[in-house]
């Protein structure tokens, strides 16, 4: 005889000798551990995956819409006519008044140095965007810093008489966030 049979022989033995009662628990013993493992080699994995798929496909719409964006983004500036340096430079020496009396740029070879001493922080995005999309000056460093927005100090006499009169008058912009510091712009190559 061969040694795999005689595993096999004593568990026939031995299953043989057992009365039907013990048979039937055994069998539903066999019959649990085999569908415990059915389940968690098998259907539980794929139980999840089912529950969590509409979750990631939503993500996966939105990050497929974001690309959309993006794209339609890029053949936007793609399709733009180039600007000239000289044209980049007019642009933006006559748009920086847009960020307050504070701000000042210097232009340099094919740099350029936006320096806000506190210019409001939408008005900074607003005219980075622009510069992107009508100079095609990309930003290639940026040094900010929060600060609080600057204000006309009134006389006290004149600061406590609106403070009697208006209770919780703030200025309009003193929740408003402000930026101190530089931008520093690539301006697009001369053709």
């Amino acid at each position: 005889m061969s040694r795999t049979h005689l595993p096999l022989q004593a568990l026939q033995q031995a299953w043989q000798q057992r009365n039907p009662r013990e048979k039937k628990g055994l069998a539903l013993v066999a019959l649990l551990l085999t569908l415990t493992l059915l389940w968690s080699l098998a259907l539980n994995p794929a139980w999840r995956t089912w529950q969590q798929a509409p979750a990631k496909q939503a993500e996966l719409d939105r990050q497929t819409q974001r690309m959309r964006e993006l794209q339609a983004q890029a053949k936007q500036l793609q399709s733009a006519p180039a600007n000239t340096a000289a044209q980049a430079r007019q642009w933006l020496e006559a748009s920086v008044r847009d960020l307050g009396t504070g701000a000042r740029i210097q232009l340099q070879g094919d740099r350029a140095t936006l320096s806000v001493e506190s210019a409001p922080a939408e008005s900074m995005a607003r005219w980075l965007s622009q510069a992107r999309e009508r100079a095609q000056a990309l930003p290639v460093q940026a040094q900010l810093q929060q600060v609080l927005p600057t204000q006309k100090l009134a006389p006290p006499a004149t600061a406590l008489t609106t403070a009697l009169t208006s209770p919780g008058a703030a200025p309009a912009d003193a929740n408003a966030v402000h930026w101190r510091g530089s931008v520093v712009l690539r301006l697009p190559a001369t053709p």
